[in-house]
């Protein structure tokens, strides 16, 4: 599990659902990010770290 982006998403939205719907997506996706079963592309790491204020590099330190 991706505990810095967990953290950093309930921190900035209060939920992984709230969060969802900021990006325009469904939920599950922010989900299996979080929990590894899926990756992100480098644009959508960048798009994900900027809506998050934070570095991509640290968000996703296994994908950098």
């Amino acid at each position: 599990m991706n505990r810095i982006l967990k953290a950093r998403i309930i921190e900035h939205f209060g939920s992984q659902f709230d969060f969802a719907h900021a990006l325009g997506i469904h939920e599950a996706m922010v989900s299996k990010i979080v929990r590894n079963r899926l990756r992100l592309s480098e644009e959508e790491r960048r798009r994900w770290a900027r809506v998050l204020k934070d570095d991509p590099d640290r968000l996703f330190p296994a994908e950098a």
